[in-house]
């Protein structure tokens, strides 16, 4: 059944919708939320409505637009908030011994982060002798490239749940580090990393036994209690009247599992979505799941109305897709949407100019290209190996370390980011009386002589430290380190840091994921092409990534292409023959 944003359905009843990108979920979301706040006999000072989203941005959207007065009624969150407040934090004392959690010292969740210390403590306790040469115990603690491998991998790990099981995987596509010997990469093989993968919960322990947990620990501790006390699941479920939930295309197998379980009874479930937006795979996101979600047909619905794009912008997002014909609402008309084939830079200034001075946001696959939008770098070929040959050809850890952290630092403050900035350099400053008052005082002095530095060397940089904060680092002798300094750029280091939250006008596609812009101009993405020539948003994940980024244009959407044969040009201008296709 099709239905606008602003349509009322029963409220006492399970219900999915699926609603293409401008259609008004949320709009729709906090009417039904102040639908059933108003009309609904299910709720009481001890039963509330929870609604889960995405992103800590939607849960601050959603709070706003239901308006003050409202808190003790409803729950906003994310899926991890929600798990640990009314699942981890109350029963974390009902968590097996043998997983070794140190429940006093539980203080929230945040993302996993590597800590050689633990890792060699993990290889101490563990039996690992299964691991043969060239992947000995010894050889991936102390050869650089193979411990750089262990801890790209690491960096993976992520929480499934496979036939009712929950584990922790890594993605062995990730074991990979630099060699600078042999100046190349190598990686652990497929043997080692199955004895590994078998062990993993042994690293683990280690962080729980100091109270860490990180986001995969809220999912996976979810399902332990819950499998294993399942009057949780009757606590949920008298608590909570209804629950709603965003964006349930990203939903993982243990999320959905866990929904599942408590929608059997008692509790009201709606979930709103787009299998077409489906873009965290990373995270363990399955699109299938939104189909899997069943509920009464009558309950099943459609927005097919788009509030944000022009006329052209929607009809182009039309063809690209077969199951969600969207209808304008606003009848805006502007420009079509503009390929550039050419550099990136020269793209987003000829954008620019179309604009007349008005904004435009340029939207990359990766932080990589984003970050070089910002520093104006061009190139196709940005090094994103930068950081591990850093590590690789500097081996006095404090130094590149402390050089590492300033830059991250000085980034993170040109974002707007101080608080986290300072955090990022508290330890250089950890002997002082007051660390994050010289942190700060340190990072306003050098981000003061910004211009000095920023497109300059590395060792550039290194000098005006020493002599700006009077740093007591390492010198250089002649050799690697040396050669690493006077032959990288500042800029070509800081455009590998990632900041999470970005306030520029140049920013990742996931990072720009439920906002919405006046102008739009998508660059660095090597699949464009193949997108606009054979497009397949239900198989082709890099596809969807691509759509979401159009999707986030309201008035005009340029992409950017680094080549295109004539072949291929003409391809594309007769699909898409209202398209404009310029050479730079």
């Amino acid at each position: 059944m099709n239905i606008t944003s602003k349509d009322k359905i029963n409220i006492d009843e399970d219900f999915k919708i699926e609603a293409g990108p401008g259609a008004g979920k949320t709009e729709f979301l906090v009417n039904h939320i102040k639908t059933v706040l108003q009309n609904s006999n299910r709720l009481s000072c001890a039963r509330r409505v929870a609604c889960i989203t995405y992103t800590n941005t939607a849960v601050e959207t959603i709070l706003e637009r239901i308006g003050k007065g409202v808190s003790d009624k409803v729950e906003v969150s994310t899926i991890h908030s929600f798990l640990y407040r009314n699942v981890v934090k109350p029963y974390c004392s009902f968590i097996p011994t043998e997983y070794e959690l140190c429940c006093k010292n539980v203080k929230g969740h945040d993302e996993f982060y590597i800590n050689n210390k633990y890792i060699r403590e993990w290889f101490e306790n563990e039996d690992l002798s299964e691991l043969k040469h060239p992947n000995t115990k010894k050889q991936i603690l102390s050869l650089p490239a193979l411990n750089q491998a262990l801890q790209n991998w690491l960096l993976s790990i992520k929480c499934v749940y496979k036939n009712g099981i929950v584990s922790f995987e890594c993605d062995n596509k990730k074991a990979v580090g630099y060699d600078k010997n042999n100046k190349t990469h190598i990686g652990i093989n497929a043997k080692s990393l199955k004895v590994l993968s078998n062990k993993i919960t042994g690293l683990k322990k280690i962080y729980w036994r100091k109270g860490k947990m990180d986001h995969n620990d809220i999912l996976y501790f979810s399902y332990i209690l819950i499998d294993k006390y399942p009057f949780i699941l009757n606590v949920l479920r008298a608590k909570f009247a209804y629950m709603f939930i965003d964006e349930y295309q990203d939903t993982n197998p243990i999320q959905s599992f866990i929904l599942n379980e408590i929608r059997k009874k008692d509790t009201v479930v709606g979930v709103i979505g787009d299998k077409a937006q489906s873009i965290y795979k990373f995270q363990g996101a399955e699109p299938s799941l939104f189909d899997s979600f069943k509920v009464d047909k009558n309950n099943v619905y459609t927005i097919c109305n788009n509030h944000r794009s022009t006329n052209q912008i929607i009809k182009f997002l039309n063809n690209i897709r077969n199951d969600i014909s969207q209808v304008p609402c606003e009848n805006v008309n502007d420009i079509e949407a503009i390929i550039y084939i050419g550099d990136r830079n020269a793209g987003y200034n000829k954008a620019c100019e179309l604009c007349c001075g008005e904004t435009v946001v340029s939207l990359s696959r990766d932080n990589i290209n984003s970050n070089a939008m910002k520093k104006e770098i061009e190139g196709k070929d940005l090094n994103r190996k930068l950081l591990e040959q850093y590590s690789e050809q500097d081996s006095n850890s404090e130094r590149r370390n402390y050089i590492l952290s300033f830059i991250q630092a000085i980034e993170l403050a040109i974002n707007g980011k101080y608080k986290e900035a300072t955090k990022r350099i508290e330890w250089i400053f950890r002997k002082e009386e007051n660390p994050k008052k010289m942190a700060l005082y340190s990072l306003v002095k050098i981000i003061k002589i910004y211009k000095n530095y920023c497109d300059d060397t590395l060792m550039k940089f290194y000098d005006l430290i020493c002599r700006t904060l009077n740093a007591t680092l390492s010198g250089f002798r002649k050799g690697a380190a040396k050669d690493f300094y006077e032959n990288t750029l500042y800029k070509s280091v800081a455009i590998c840091i990632n900041i999470t939250e970005d306030n520029s006008n140049h920013i990742t596609i996931h990072k720009a994921k439920g906002s919405e812009f006046e102008n739009v101009m998508l660059v660095g993405n090597k699949h464009i092409k193949e997108f606009l020539l054979t497009p397949d948003l239900n198989n082709n994940e890099e596809h969807r990534i691509i759509y979401v980024a159009m999707s986030r244009a309201k008035r005009r959407l340029f992409l950017q292409i680094e080549e295109l044969s004539d072949t291929d040009e003409m391809k594309i201008s007769k699909t898409f023959n209202y398209l404009n296709v310029e050479r730079l």
